[in-house]
């Protein structure tokens, strides 16, 4: 090479050099600038998960700030709980709470959700008798009753819990249940089907790499990235939002805002009421049948391992509405006779097969009435919108201990006259 060359070379390397360092300082002084200011976005701890479509990602961590502000750290086992050792450590005493994001909470501070407050509580009172209790939270946003089931039988009995609490919300878990009403990934997800009175299990969404070990921890770590950066969150945001308003442009003009002609499809916008009306087209009628049959599997489960089972129903929005005259408006708009429906039929079938009922919507209505306050909603969503917030986790922690101190004393009298 000659020395021309050479010192193009040289000359060509000091310039990308100083484009790179400037790029880079450019990049440092964004992202410096913006935590400066204080801005915060909420980050992703989903992984894709073979057993249940998703989950939590264990030792993720982000925030939470388009409903209420939080921060979400994931534990080791991947659940939004502190840290808990499994098996169960000797003088403890364990309720385990399935549900969705109601249970996983990331709305508000991981103390302040209802799983937190209710483990303080009991171990104040000692209904549980004189060993330490433990609540652990197995919340996991979007997932269904047969996600739930599937949940226990395989991860959370390694934990040894001597109660499971199963929440229930009557706003999407019916839907959840099957394929055609899921309104979370439903191609993402495993679904049980009744097929001659007895639940099978289809799990025919685990294809493609999706699923594959490698590509879920290489997911894993740009999420971890990109949840350590506010501005790799800024230009995704930015990326997802632009994205949408393309694809709602498509939609748009290519005419698929028609309702679609099938007479067998749920109605437009089914997710906002479908839930307080009796079952009038197949796949409600269906999605009835399995979550019901789910159910009865449930206790079955719990059964066989010792433990009692308490179904807790948390209110959709419209059932906690503080003014009487809106909720009426609502239950007219969709001809709705009683905004209980959903609960009602669970509660039934529930205590016709033995399982206790505790429900929600009555003392949440009544304290939001009381104390002039809502009880979901925060301040950077509309009033008693979307998730409960911490006055509504409060009086759900209230009536949980309550329903588990009964259960508790209820257990130990029926021991007690067994030995005499």
């Amino acid at each position: 090479m000659s020395m021309k060359s050479a010192f193009r070379m040289r000359n060509f390397a000091k310039k990308l050099l100083l484009i790179l360092f400037s790029a880079f300082l450019g990049l440092a002084i964004c992202e410096i600038g913006l935590r400066l200011l204080g801005f915060k976005y909420s980050g992703s701890t989903w992984r894709n998960d073979p057993l249940l479509g998703w989950s939590l990602r264990p030792g993720a961590s982000a925030w939470e700030v388009d409903e209420g502000v939080a921060w979400s750290k994931i534990n080791s086992h991947g659940y939004r709980d502190r840290e808990r050792a499994a098996p169960k450590p000797q003088g403890v005493y364990r309720v385990a709470v399935l549900g969705d994001s109601c249970t996983e909470a990331r709305q508000v501070d991981r103390d302040k959700g209802f799983t937190s407050l209710v483990e303080e509580e009991l171990n104040r009172r000692h209904c549980c008798g004189e060993r330490q209790v433990e609540v652990l939270n197995f919340g996991i946003g979007g997932v269904g009753t047969g996600q739930e089931l599937l949940l226990l039988r395989e991860r959370v009995w390694k934990f040894n819990p001597d109660m499971i609490v199963l929440q229930f919300y009557a706003g999407n878990d019916v839907f959840n249940n099957h394929r055609a009403l899921n309104t979370s990934s439903p191609d993402k997800a495993p679904y049980f089907l009744l097929r001659n009175g007895k639940l099978e299990l289809d799990e025919s969404f685990r294809q493609g790499r999706a699923f594959d070990p490698t590509y879920i921890k290489l997911k894993g770590v740009s999420a971890d990235i990109m949840n350590s950066s506010a501005l790799l969150q800024l230009v995704y945001k930015l990326s997802r939002l632009y994205a949408q308003r393309q694809e709602m442009a498509r939609l748009s003009g290519a005419g698929q805002t028609v309702a679609p002609s099938d007479t067998d499809a749920p109605p437009p916008e089914y997710q906002r009421y479908l839930s307080y009306l009796p079952p009038a087209i197949p796949s409600m009628v269906e999605a009835w049948q399995v979550t019901e049959a789910l159910i009865v599997e449930l206790n079955k489960e719990t059964s066989s391992h010792h433990a009692p089972l308490l179904i807790m129903t948390i209110p959709a929005i419209h059932q906690i509405q503080p003014n009487p005259k809106i909720q009426e408006a609502y239950r007219a708009k969709y001809k709705i006779e009683s905004l209980e429906y959903a609960d009602d039929r669970v509660e039934r079938h529930a205590r016709a097969n033995g399982i206790p009922v505790l429900r929600l919507s009555k003392p949440l209505v009544e304290e939001a009435r009381r104390t002039g306050t809502y009880m979901a909603g925060f301040a950077n969503t509309p009033p008693n919108s979307g998730h409960l917030n911490e006055r509504g986790h409060a009086v759900v922690a209230r009536e949980l201990v309550r329903a588990i101190c009964e259960i508790a004393a209820t257990r130990a009298a029926a021991k007690s006259l067994s030995k005499n």
